[in-house]
């Protein structure tokens, strides 16, 4: 946090004195101006733009072509909830969101943020694709679906309530242990700003949709209208907003790996919008994340197709079961015999058959070592979902051994 109060800067906000004897382990907080700022766009951000775009259109065609995408590639929505929450700290997997037995604070709230993401994208299509449909309502409806209440009498994030008192960020400085690295406005101005952010949501923007979306973005984590929770539903808003800009029509895009692996550079660029005025710097950033996350999810969802044909081919005449699970497998990569033959519809003979034949194949693998409640995992898929980003081949690799007839197993 810099020193004085930024008033002869062109800054889109300023520092101001906070309220005597207010609760906080600092002098003053910062007034974020309302949207829309003026920004001169530069060309590294036009640049940047039409790169993104390109990789969302490419994404997005993808996803037309596939009959039911979101049920074929749901586990897409489980990966941006993993990522969000490795952002905040924690070590959730998405094998451990579809554990059955695992419950931890952490683990529940992972789930939640999927339920959250799967329950807006519905209500915004119900509504119609369409800014206007971005509303307060929405966001507090996020919040109340993502946070647990009452954790503790000190720690109660207030699901779906903006905060009524100051909040601070800190950090960790060399020699001096924790120290404080930006304040928030207080509450009172920071529910005006929201009601500010709601209006220029909804209206057609000034600038093109993505870089309103990075605007909207920055906007919300200033701001940091709740107690908890702020990060996870900025990050959610990213998506509904392509969504309701009809930019992509499924929620299948995780920008959240993007800013877990670059978290300082994230968290500098925010800063330096509010006390540089560095907005291209930022946009920049926000838009190569954009194209990076499309590209990403382009390459993991064409390698998990190839692999849900492959299996198609291989057992294309196996019984009803089999085929079935092979299926299931691309939604619900772990899971029990119980849960397996709810989830295909067939009998626990049925479907402990086909765990069989699938464990023979290598398909499966039993991964508790027992003989009762036995747990099963489908490690292709979930190789294919959890591979680290670099070792994911470029979209124009698979596209042209797509066309070769080649896969990348080849």
């Amino acid at each position: 946090m810099k020193d004085g109060y930024l008033i002869d800067e062109s800054t889109p906000g300023k520092y101001l004195s906070a309220d005597s004897g207010a609760d906080l382990p600092a002098a003053k907080f910062y007034l974020p101006d309302g949207l829309p700022p003026d920004i001169e766009l530069s060309k590294d951000v036009i640049e940047a733009h039409g790169r993104a775009m390109h990789s969302l259109g490419r994404l997005d065609g993808f996803w037309s072509e596939i009959d039911d995408p979101d049920t074929a590639f749901g586990l897409f929505v489980y990966k941006e909830a993993e990522q969000s929450s490795q952002v905040e700290g924690t070590q959730v997997t998405v094998s451990d969101m579809y554990r059955e037995g695992t419950d931890s604070k952490d683990v529940r709230e992972a789930r939640n943020y999927a339920s959250a993401l799967r329950e807006a994208t519905t209500r915004l299509v119900q509504s119609g694709r369409s800014r206007e449909n971005l509303s307060l309502d929405l966001l507090k409806s996020l919040h109340e679906s993502l946070m647990e209440s009452g954790r503790t009498d000190d720690e109660d994030p207030r699901p779906g309530e903006f905060r009524q008192q100051y909040v601070w960020i800190e950090e960790d400085a060399e020699r001096v242990g924790q120290q404080v690295r930006f304040v928030p406005p207080k509450p009172e101005i920071a529910i005006r700003r929201m009601d500010n952010l709601e209006q220029y949501m909804q209206s057609e923007g000034k600038y093109p949709d993505l870089v309103d979306i990075g605007i909207l973005h920055y906007q919300v984590e200033t701001v940091h209208p709740f107690v908890d929770g702020n990060g996870r539903v900025g990050r959610l808003l990213v998506v509904l907003s392509l969504i309701s800009c009809d930019i992509l029509v499924h929620p299948l895009f995780y920008l959240s790996s993007y800013i877990r692996r670059n978290r300082d550079e994230y968290t500098n660029l925010l800063l330096a919008v509010s006390e540089d005025g560095a907005w291209n710097a930022w946009l920049e950033f926000f838009l190569k994340g954009i194209k990076e996350q499309a590209d990403e999810a382009f390459s993991r969802a064409k390698l998990l197709l190839q692999l849900r044909e492959q299996y198609q081919e291989e057992y294309r005449d196996a019984p009803p079961s089999v085929r079935k699970l092979v299926e299931a497998i691309f939604t619900e990569p772990l899971f029990t015999v119980s849960k397996a033959a709810e989830h295909i519809d067939m009998s626990y003979p049925a479907t402990n058959n086909a765990i069989d034949r699938l464990v023979t194949d290598d398909v499966l693998r039993e991964t508790t070592g027992y003989d009762q409640y036995r747990e099963f995992q489908a490690d292709e898929v979930l190789d294919v979902l959890n591979r680290p980003a670099e070792q994911i081949p470029d979209p124009g690799d698979l596209i042209s051994n797509t066309a070769t007839g080649e896969t990348m197993g080849d």
